[in-house]
Parts: structure tokens; C-alpha cells; sequence
């Protein structure tokens, strides 16, 4: 399973580089687990949770500091993070999230 989160500047239209992404996985009971990095020039960032993360629960949390990159273009945004809760419960699936975001709103949708 891989896990790709693909983000679009709603300001510019173009992909969004250098958005710090964070795939978050938190078992009940269980210590949580992230894989983070930054997105590249094609505004994506893609991980491939272990089977160990993977075994204890199929609800990860998706999150974005949209703050960070657009205080870094000089625009302060009205909300620090974006984040959503997803069930990735196919093991043999890749998964990919499509998130459009501006200083004030954003949009995700599933497109796998």
C-alpha cells in the first residue's frame, strides 16, 4: 500500500511545493506512528506505511501545515493545519488524496 497526498495551491493553480505532509496512524491503546515529509515539485508526498503500522489500525489522519507554506510566499492563512481522517483498509490498494488548498478554505477528495 502506498499512500500519496497530492496538493494544489488554489492561489497560483500550479502544484504545491514544499507543504510539510504527515500520514499519521493511532491505534487505540497503541503509541502513534507518523511518516512525514514535504511535498515536491508535483505537489506530492507519497509513503508506504510499514505492515507493522498498517496491522494495528486502518485509520490514518492525513495532515498538512498549510500555515508554513503560505507564510513562506509572505501570506498569513487563516487556519494552521488541514487534516483529515482516512480508512485505508486495503492492504493491496495505493491510495491517493487530491487536496486543493487556499489561505482560507481547502478541498480534499479520494481519488483511488
Amino acid at each position: 500500500m502506498n499512500v500519496t497526498v497530492r496538493v494544489i495551491d488554489g492561489t497560483s493553480g500550479r502544484p504545491a511545493e514544499g507543504v510539510k505532509a504527515a500520514v499519521v496512524n493511532d491505534p487505540a491503546g497503541g503509541p502513534s506512528t507518523c511518516i512525514d515529509g514535504l511535498t515536491d515539485a508535483e505537489g506530492r508526498f507519497t509513503c508506504r506505511p510499514d505492515a507493522d503500522l498498517r496491522a494495528n489500525s486502518s485509520l490514518y489522519s492525513i495532515e498538512l501545515d498549510v500555515d508554513a507554506y503560505f507564510i513562506s510566499m509572505g501570506i498569513a492563512a487563516g487556519y494552521k493545519q488541514t487534516a483529515f481522517l482516512a480508512r485505508l483498509d486495503r492492504l493491496e490498494t495505493d491510495y491517493l488524496f487530491e487536496v486543493f488548498i487556499t489561505p482560507f478554505g481547502h478541498a480534499t477528495w479520494n481519488v483511488k
